[in-house]
This record gives structure tokens, C-alpha cells and sequence, in this order.
């Protein structure tokens, strides 16, 4: 066979040094890519605001979460959250379940070394609020004036708003991949809409009587909690 011209003979030189480049450049940064995710369970406490005159706030409830994050940088972690708490009421009043979701940041803290990590984090999210119905007793005033206690039910009522969860973490690796992780945080909420927050609030079923309303419980303004779990770490 023929010599190839140096034409052919360069270009597949070319062709070749870029395919090795490509290889052994490809490999370092698939080998650093770092990914993390969580299943944490705890307990929260949330404070709400604006409530009716002579109301409890709500009470300690369970939640859980998972998160998942991809490291951008050695120290910036950037990921999403998805969890569920129950905010028990007061009175008569069923729990209201929450849902929460969205994406967060966690940033390593350099100074936490050994099999210890630590970090701080902020998201932000939406979530979603339902109330369910639930039975008491109110003080109904009837067409003639007469007021008396009767049995209702209260419907259910849902609504939402922005959540914005920020806080600190921590975890100690127990063997690879694994870790124990805890994290104590807070969420902040505004711009709350539906029946559950804005007035005239949830209705209310009253035999033998029209339907009435009663006033919204409040405003998920701030929430404390702490949650932990287990972490894959990669």
C-alpha cells in the first residue's frame, strides 16, 4: 500500500491528539463530580402569626425531608428539597399538613475537618397548606337572635405560600458512603394565599342554618426545626 500524503497524515494526527485530550481531560472532572442526598426525620415547631384574639399558636409536630445536592464548587453544594410536616392546632382543630419544596444552597464550612462536616444552607420554595375539616361546637346566633351552642363542622381548607428555609448542619461519616447527619433550621413564609389564610376563611357547616365562616387561624410566619438522618455521600 501507499504512502498516505501528509495531508491525511496530519489531520488524523489531529484528529487523534484531540480525542486524547478529550480523554484524559474528560476523566479528572468526571472523577471530581460530587453528589450528596439525605433522608432526615425530626420535629418542628411553627409560629404563627396574626391570629385571632384568645388562640393558642400551633403546636410540636414530626416532618420530614430529603434533600439532594451537586457540588458546583469544593465548597458551594447547590441542590433541591422536598418535605412534609404536620402543624398540630389548637382546640378542635385538625393538624394541618404541609408540604414543602424547592432549591437550596449549602456551603461547607473549611475549618470542619476529619470525619466531621458541617455547613450552613438557605433555599428557597413553595408550600402547599391543607387543613382538614373537623368537628366542634360554636356558639350560633339564630334568625330571632337566640344564641346557642350547636354542633358544626368546619370544611377543609387549603392554600400556600413562599417558603424560605435557612439554617446549619452537620454529619460524621460513619463509613463510605454513609454518614449520620443533623440539621437545625428555620423557614421564614410570606405572601400566604387561600382559604386557610385570607378571609372570610374556611366555611362552616351548621345543620338547619346557613353557612357561615370562621376567621383564618393565622400566618405561617417562622418555623424552628431539627431533623436527622442518614446521608450518601459521593
Amino acid at each position: 500500500m501507499g504512502e498516505l500524503p501528509s495531508g491525511c497524515r496530519r489531520r488524523r494526527a489531529c484528529a487523534l491528539g484531540v480525542a486524547l485530550l478529550f480523554f484524559f481531560v474528560s476523566r479528572p472532572a468526571g472523577a471530581q463530580l460530587h453528589w450528596d442526598a439525605s433522608a432526615q426525620l425530626g420535629v418542628m415547631k411553627r409560629f404563627v402569626a396574626s391570629r385571632p384574639a384568645g388562640t393558642e399558636d400551633a403546636g410540636f409536630g414530626p416532618t420530614g425531608q430529603l434533600t439532594g445536592h451537586l457540588a458546583l464548587l469544593p465548597l458551594v453544594h447547590v441542590g433541591g428539597y422536598v418535605g412534609h410536616d404536620i402543624s398540630p392546632a389548637p382546640g378542635d382543630a385538625a393538624a394541618r399538613q404541609i408540604t414543602f419544596a424547592g432549591g437550596r444552597v449549602k456551603g461547607m464550612l473549611p475549618w470542619v475537618r476529619g470525619s466531621f462536616r458541617s455547613w450552613i444552607f438557605a433555599g428557597f420554595g413553595y408550600a402547599r397548606v391543607y387543613a382538614p375539616s373537623y368537628e366542634s361546637t360554636f356558639t350560633i346566633v339564630d334568625g330571632e337572635g337566640t344564641s346557642a351552642r350547636r354542633p358544626v363542622v368546619v370544611q377543609g381548607a387549603g392554600g400556600g405560600f413562599f417558603d424560605v428555609p435557612f439554617g446549619i448542619g452537620a454529619s460524621y461519616k460513619l463509613f463510605k458512603p454513609w454518614e449520620l447527619c443533623a440539621e437545625l433550621g428555620a423557614r421564614a413564609g410570606f405572601g400566604h394565599t387561600g382559604s386557610v389564610y385570607e378571609a372570610p376563611g374556611p366555611a362552616v357547616r351548621v345543620e338547619d342554618s346557613a353557612r357561615q365562616r370562621v376567621s383564618p387561624a393565622g400566618l405561617d410566619r417562622f418555623a424552628l426545626g431539627l431533623t436527622v438522618g442518614v446521608m450518601i455521600d459521593l
